[in-house]
């Protein structure tokens, strides 16, 4: 996603026709500096996309469709209303708490509890408090320096190495966490913020965060098959959450997660390669792209 049609703020989905029968799309991610198996915000944005844009049929007052993401095929179901998309609900991969309330020793925070997870990608989880720091939009900087040092860290020391996808030998991405509460409704919630590679927070509450966190909840006993849980990001975005059951894979405990979601198209844009441009494969400078 190099510059000047991509950006260290810019991700895109490429939409393709599907490899496996049963899948009624396919999707690739294009982050900044990945291609995610799977992401959450990136499904429910690409289902949006598929019903409103008419690629695919709308169905009321819901249309279910099967869509195949790199890291396999996921489920979602779409409510609609007057050519809108007003939700999509998304049955995620298989989900694993790889390990939970670990040591971590990093030069600069000293000796932190983290756990390890699969979510639709690999995630550190490391409690927001430990580094006297509240999950809002000021500290924002601070979590992505901080991100660095601990993913560093904990790929040389704890590592990561998921059972079928190949090459997900590595950590991907940092969760900070604040503690579990209960709302006003009694439905347990959490406020959490993903650092991405370079260096930027997640803007929505992340599917494949939240996944991750959900898998290690109920590592912890702290959540239920079912139970409703509230996902919130650093500026106040929602997703319901919730895990549909258990299952065991390849010699894991995983979990199924639901995950439901809005998005909102905002603009269409085209994009072009000139024959004659000398820079096809675009650019980076460190003013915007951080530690080239």
């Amino acid at each position: 996603m190099n510059e000047p049609r991509g950006g260290v703020f810019k991700h895109c989905n490429i939409i393709l026709e599907p490899s496996h029968k049963n899948a009624d799309a396919g999707f690739i991610i294009m982050e900044p500096e990945d291609n995610p198996p799977m992401s959450g915000s990136n499904a429910i944005c690409v289902t949006t996309v598929l019903l409103e844009k008419n690629i695919i049929k709308m169905q009321y007052p819901t249309t279910e469709l099967t869509l195949e993401a790199p890291g396999g095929l996921i489920k979602v179901i779409a409510t609609c209303e007057n050519k809108k998309v007003k939700s999509v609900t998304l049955t995620n991969l298989a989900c694993f708490a790889d390990k939970v309330d670990v040591n971590l020793k990093t030069k600069n925070f000293g000796s932190i509890k983290v756990s390890t997870a699969f979510g639709g990608d690999s995630f550190l989880i490391c409690n927001a408090n430990d580094f006297n720091l509240k999950i809002e939009p000021k500290n924002a900087k601070k979590f992505v320096n901080i991100a660095k040092e601990l993913l560093r860290e904990a790929n040389l020391t704890i590592g990561f190495e998921h059972p079928t996808i190949e090459g997900l030998n590595y950590l991907s991405f940092c969760q900070f966490v604040e503690p579990l509460e209960k709302n006003t409704k009694s439905i347990l919630t959490g406020l959490n913020t993903v650092v991405i590679r370079p260096g930027k927070l997640d803007r929505s509450p992340c599917g494949t965060g939240t996944s991750a966190r959900l898998a290690v909840m109920k590592e912890k006993n702290e959540i239920q098959i079912n139970e409703e849980f509230i996902s919130r990001s650093i500026i106040g975005s929602t997703f319901k959450a919730s895990i549909e059951k258990e299952v065991f894979i390849n010699n894991k405990n995983c979990i199924i997660p639901r995950i439901t979601g809005s998005a909102f198209i905002t603009g269409k844009q085209n994009l072009y390669i000139d024959k004659d441009d000398p820079f096809p494969e675009g650019y980076r400078l460190n003013d915007t792209w951080p530690d080239l």
